[in-house]
């Protein structure tokens, strides 16, 4: 009687519990959504914001010229449209800027730019040197399409590629915190001075980070490789100089044992070979006129020019380049990063994007925070994974 009792209680406790735990997951689970959605909300908020103060980058004139050559072939006729549209959507103190006549802009750039602007012929020549991102400018062709227009366009691009680098920052952190900690810091690092001025700049970087970091993501955090490189390879269409990033993703994945030498090898002679026919095909000027353009002036005529650039003058930028990234950003984010070394599921991750933002600033030493948002973003990562795993080793010894 007594054990047929007991055995009766034992069954109607754990039956009893049953519904409780189905109750405390679905409980979970609904303030999950709810944190996503306001986080959502929050960062579609930040997004708005950036669409309605986009900063116009001369840049951008170029890419909306490439983006033209998918349906045109004429340069005069291409002129007419680029810079009709930069008359009709870009506000005036902007608009002057972009045509040469800003107040205390340095001489070389107000007068390049005014050739640009009333010449074809010169607004032609610099052409060639933004066709080495073919897969930005046909998306920026065929957003154009939609009817927004070549500048509304580019800052659409921009500001969605901002939205969703925040949405997979939040997911890849999520992995680590609770949802609470997740939304902290997703929003602290969306609304970083690097990361709302890689939003609003109407260039290929915020696009091409997006497809850069969502690699990382595949390839590091859902150890999905195949997927992971088709896309680490599709960034370097977006801006080749992702080659430098893709080298130590590839080797790291080798001393990984996550793949084979040679097929490693392959894939870097894939992305090497991605960037010479590119720069080949697109009618690049050379490292000389991609040195000049960013540390001796602006030129009128890039296609006429013959440019020379000494080790000299290297290591004097050099130095310069360095001064700017002690003053940037960089030391605190790697601060962060270091402190997420503390995960060995993120030490990967560390290296592959110091060594990629060390890289590119020893071959181009022209600091410019938009083009190291992937540093930025997978610091953060590794912090947050780190952070959450001390949590989690704290609260099991509690509990025991």
């Amino acid at each position: 009687m007594h054990a047929a009792r007991d055995v009766t209680i034992s069954n109607s406790a754990t039956s009893g519990r049953g519904p409780l735990l189905v109750r405390g997951h679905r409980r979970k689970g609904t303030v999950k959504i709810g944190i996503f959605l306001l986080y959502i909300l929050l960062l579609g908020g930040v997004a708005i914001r950036l669409y309605r103060l986009p900063i116009y980058s001369m840049d951008s004139i170029q890419y909306m010229g490439n983006a033209l050559l998918m349906e045109e072939r004429d340069p005069v006729r291409i002129h007419e449209r680029v810079y009709g549209e930069v008359r009709r959507f870009v506000p005036k103190v902007e608009r002057e800027g972009l045509l040469g006549h800003e107040v205390g802009a340095p001489e070389d750039q107000n007068k390049s730019r005014q050739e640009r602007a009333a010449n074809p012929e010169r607004f032609a020549e610099f052409l060639p040197l933004f066709a080495i991102r073919p897969l930005y400018n046909q998306t920026l062709w065929l957003m154009s399409k939609t009817g927004m227009g070549l500048v509304r366009a580019g800052i659409f691009l921009s500001v969605t590629s901002y939205f969703f680098l925040g949405v997979l920052a939040f997911v890849w952190v999520g992995k680590y915190m609770n949802p609470w900690f997740t939304l902290g810091v997703s929003i602290l690092l969306m609304i970083s001075p690097p990361l709302m001025t890689l939003g609003r700049d109407t260039t290929a970087d915020p696009l091409a980070t997006l497809v850069a970091f969502g690699s990382l993501y595949l390839i590091f955090e859902k150890r999905q490789l195949l997927p992971g490189m088709i896309l680490l390879l599709a960034s370097i269409y977006f801006r080749t100089d992702f080659v430098v990033l893709a080298g130590p993703v590839l080797l790291a994945c080798w001393l990984g044992r996550r793949i084979e030498l040679w097929k490693a090898g392959v894939l870097a002679l894939v992305a090497v070979a991605s960037v010479l026919c590119i720069n080949h095909f697109a009618g690049d000027y050379g490292m000389g006129m991609l040195y000049y353009r960013n540390f001796a002036g602006v030129p009128i005529a890039p296609g006429e020019m013959t440019v020379q650039f000494s080790a000299r003058n290297y290591f004097t930028v050099l130095r310069s380049g360095i001064t700017l990234m002690m003053a940037s950003f960089f030391l605190p984010f790697l601060l962060l990063g270091t402190i997420g070394t503390v995960s060995r599921r993120m030490r990967g991750l560390f290296a592959v994007t110091l060594a990629y933002l060390l890289l590119h600033f020893m071959i181009l030493p022209n600091w410019q925070e938009r083009w190291f948002g992937v540093f930025y973003l997978s610091m953060a990562v590794c912090a947050a994974a780190a952070v959450g795993e001390v949590q989690r080793d704290v609260a099991i010894d509690a509990t025991e």
